[in-house]
């Protein structure tokens, strides 16, 4: 009962000069087995789910001369239909089944099924026992076009011995690779740079659908057509993508981006960048493939269907101008993703910084695209000499983990102690940090140049808290200064300084042979009561 009122619902509306007129429940079923029902989908153009005609009282098919879409499958099954021309329109399902119809005598529709099964639109097509004229395809071409078309070489894979005109289809035999995936790697060098575009527009080679282990070859480098595999692939990048399924995408309207396997990641971030910053139309977002492509003849190459730009470079404006020509211009005008994705690796959505040192970083779950924006950086590289030193940075790193601010010399420490006599210890595997303003005793097996890159502190901002007692302090500006002036302010808490050579400043006896205190270079200091030492900037002189 509730189909039966769906159905007079839509053939009231119909009745009153609806447009378009789309029937059915996605996800479900209508089963129809009479001609009474079957009238009522009168004037339907796209029927959601599934629709089964399955009756011997079944007879006139003409109710559904308008529809053109079934998203879902499409069966006509032990009825006494006599012709098929009504579904003609019909050009979009995931299963067409035509079977044991035995009264069918006009089938030409079946042709428009096969056409249609071979461009993709139609996923699975299945005809069987619906009397020996309707189930021999050779003698339905005969019958309804007069001619038969297939592979008239006898050498190749696929020869119709029945056929009468080629149409483009023949196969030969090439060597097969599992899922038509090969080695994508680089393995020579990317080609020098010839910025002279080539555009060549190759007629298509056919467009039949394959599945392995079919060996599927082709005569251009790369191709911009031709046979190829019923799946296609989801737009975006992918690790690699073979040509097998790429064609298929350029078929339904889409660009291939190609680029040689050792082309330079400047060239990469280019094609990536053009495909993500095109803009939207009345198809929907930019259709797009991005893959290496093994021995491509230049850098890259930007393909559609039947043509092919090639280039050494990357230019923008030849590019877009090749992508506004030919974009779309193909058999199907297809905007959804396909079910392909092998190695895919993601659309504009995914990409992004994902380093955590830089300023616009974003998601640690992001490709980086190289599009990430790092602080200026300053380096400073410290002198420590065979044996013990005192030394001290006005950078503040990366990361404060002495492991890695030594990792490039630690063959060459010893240890690297704080002044809590917590250390670095690297043949234990034993780790401290650094904190600004500190000073550290470093013992280097021999001489070696500590370079510290990150961020420079600003002195001014930097103020350091000393304790009562003995402090390791760090020398925060980038130019030497006076000890004697740096300590102006607080030199009745200060009992001695003493730099790494033994050299001591004592206030209370007014002595200095320390001089100057200079970057990085550190320094014990024993005060009387706690104090703090506020540097001045680099700007200003003592």
């Amino acid at each position: 009962m509730f189909f039966r009122s769906l159905l007079i619902f839509i053939s009231f509306f119909l009745k009153f000069n609806l447009i378009q007129a789309q029937c059915g429940n996605s996800g479900s079923q209508l089963v129809i087995n009479n001609q009474f029902d079957l009238n009522l989908l009168v004037g339907c153009e796209i029927f959601e789910g599934d629709l089964i005609l399955t009756s011997q009282n079944i007879t006139d098919l003409s109710p559904l001369s308008s529809l053109s879409v079934v998203n879902g499958s499409f069966y006509l099954m032990n009825s006494f239909v006599t012709d098929l021309s009504p579904l003609s329109s019909l050009n979009s399902a995931s299963q067409i089944l035509i079977q044991s119809n035995l009264l069918l005598n006009s089938c030409c529709a079946l042709l428009h099924f096969n056409d249609a099964l071979e461009f993709g639109t139609i996923m699975n097509l299945s005809i069987s026992n619906n009397g020996s004229f309707c189930d021999d395809m050779n003698a339905l071409m005969l019958e309804c076009v007069g001619y038969i078309s297939g592979c008239i070489d006898s050498e190749a894979l696929n020869f119709n011995s029945s056929a009468t005109e080629d149409d483009g289809s023949c196969l030969y035999y090439c060597p097969e690779s599992i899922d038509d995936i090969v080695d994508y790697t680089c393995h020579n060098e990317a080609f020098p740079s010839n910025c002279s575009p080539l555009i060549i527009n190759e007629p298509s080679d056919g467009a039949g659908h394959y599945n392995n282990p079919t060996g599927l070859c082709y005569s251009e480098s790369p191709p911009s057509s031709g046979p190829h595999r019923s799946m296609w692939g989801r737009w975006g990048e992918y690790e690699y993508m073979p040509p097998q399924r790429y064609i298929h995408n350029l078929e339904h309207g889409g660009i291939a981006l190609l680029y040689h396997p050792c082309a330079p990641i400047e060239l990469i971030d280019s094609l990536r960048s053009i495909a993500c910053s095109r803009p939207t139309d009345d198809g929907g977002d930019f259709r797009w493939i991005l893959t290496p492509y093994v021995d491509l003849p230049t850098n890259i190459a930007i393909v559609a269907w039947e043509w092919t730009y090639l280039n050494d470079c990357y230019e923008s404006e030849s590019i877009n101008a090749f992508i506004d020509d030919h974009y779309r211009n193909a058999p199907e005008d297809f905007y959804y993703n396909g079910t392909y994705d092998t190695l895919y690796v993601g659309k504009c959505e995914a990409y992004g910084c994902n380093d955590l040192n830089a300023i616009n970083f974003e998601s640690s779950l992001l490709i980086n695209d190289e599009s990430c924006i790092y602080p200026s950086l300053d380096t400073q590289l410290v002198v420590l000499n065979d044996g013990w030193s005192i030394f001290s940075t006005y950078i503040s790193p990366f990361s404060n983990e002495m492991s890695l601010i030594f990792s490039d010399i630690s063959d060459q420490t010893v240890i690297v102690k704080n002044n809590l006599g917590a250390a670095y210890l690297p043949d234990w595997n034993i780790d401290i940090s650094l904190e600004a303003g500190e000073g550290y005793f470093a013992k280097m097996n021999s001489n070696a140049t500590l370079e510290i890159t990150g961020t420079q502190l600003m002195p001014e901002q930097s103020p350091i808290s000393l304790a009562e007692g003995w402090n390791l302090l760090g020398y925060l500006r980038e130019n030497p200064a006076d000890v004697l002036l740096v300590f102006q302010d607080i030199y009745e808490h200060v009992i001695i300084i003493k730099d790494g050579l033994g050299n001591v400043y004592y206030p209370e006896w007014n002595y200095n042979n320390i001089g100057d205190m200079s970057p990085g270079k550190g320094y014990q200091i024993k005060m009387n009561t706690p104090a703090q030492l506020e540097y001045l900037s680099n700007e200003e002189e003592y």
